[in-house]
């Protein structure tokens, strides 16, 4: 396996490409390589859960990591139940770990890169993973577990919330009934774009936040922090989608995100690609991206001030203010 190392590193870093064929291509190369005897899955994902070599990459790069380790957990199973399979350890840290990131895609992909795990292993051994999660970020995995099985036991269930966001934040789902750009009934959306929220921003390290989400009030916005005894995950993402000043809807892909967040979204996220590019370079790094005005330190609370005390005058979601 020596003299293939060389060659893995370099297939694993085009794994998420910006050309799609090329992650294609990569993507299968890692299939084959798996499915060969003299080399086998183990060896393969070894590089494929190394974490990239860049500190900062796009979000695709992970979402393609993890759909291929899914693939691979799908076809060779876990050890040590099957001796060619993946370690189950390092992969389930793995989608953990990035299931907290901004991304939709990546943390639906965490999310189904664990189901995939639960399907050969069960909970018992997927459990000790899941102990830290939230009550809501929970009900995100048990949603993909109940779902997978529904299709061992027949044919499969109605379609269920499945992440596109909840790696710490509010409890927001997307109804996989209807998406963005599609029309049709189904799910409490109906022809409305689904939200896609990522989770609250937080300054401080992954301790001191998951302290924090252990003490979440779902009746609580952890955006604007507005306080509802009547919210629910269901009437909370009508928040998230219609009034919460913190959060805007891209005018590109529809996706309700942070207006902290914006500039990054357009810069490196937004499926639009070009046109969303060149709204970003019109936009300066701590400043607003509504009205330009500086936003103090950045922080969560400075967010708030602008967006909520004091009102930005730009926000088209500052007469929704409660």
């Amino acid at each position: 396996h020596q003299s293939l190392e060389p060659m893995m590193a370099v297939l694993a870093d085009r794994l998420g490409d910006a050309n799609t064929r090329v992650d294609k291509t990569a993507r299968d190369a890692h299939m084959d390589f798996a499915r060969c005897p003299t080399v086998g899955a183990g060896f393969t994902a070894s590089h494929v859960l190394r974490p990239p070599k860049k500190k900062t990459v796009p979000p695709r790069v992970y979402s393609s990591r993890l759909q291929l380790l899914a693939s691979l957990v799908g076809e060779v199973g876990v050890q040590p139940d099957h001796a060619e399979g993946l370690a189950l350890q390092p992969t389930v840290q793995i989608a953990m770990e990035w299931f907290n990131n901004s991304n939709a895609d990546v943390r639906e992909s965490a999310v189904r890169l664990v189901g995939a795990c639960y399907a050969h292993v069960g909970l018992d051994r997927i459990e000790p993973y899941l102990s830290k999660l939230r009550a809501v970020q929970r009900e995100v995995f048990d949603a993909e577990f109940e779902r997978i099985s529904g299709e061992d036991a027949g044919p499969p269930p109605e379609p269920t919330p499945v992440a596109k966001g909840r790696g710490g934040g509010g409890g927001v789902y997307r109804d996989q009934t209807v998406l963005p750009g599609e029309g049709g009934g189904g799910g409490m959306w109906g022809d409305m774009p689904a939200p896609q929220v990522p989770p609250p921003r937080h300054g401080g390290g992954g301790a001191q936040v998951q302290e924090e989400v252990d003490d979440i009030d779902p009746t609580v916005c952890q955006f604007c922090l507005r306080q509802d005894p009547t919210f629910t995950p269901e009437t909370v993402d009508v928040h998230y989608w219609r009034e919460c000043p913190m959060l805007i809807q891209c005018d590109f892909c529809q996706q309700v995100i942070e207006i902290a967040t914006l500039l990054d979204h357009l810069s490196e996220e937004c499926e639009a690609g070009p046109p969303a590019r060149a709204q970003a370079q019109q936009m300066t790094p701590g400043l607003c991206p509504l009205c330009n005005a500086a936003v103090g330190n950045g922080e969560d609370e400075d967010w708030r001030d602008h967006l909520i005390r004091d009102g930005c005058p730009r926000n088209p979601r500052d007469a929704s203010r409660h």
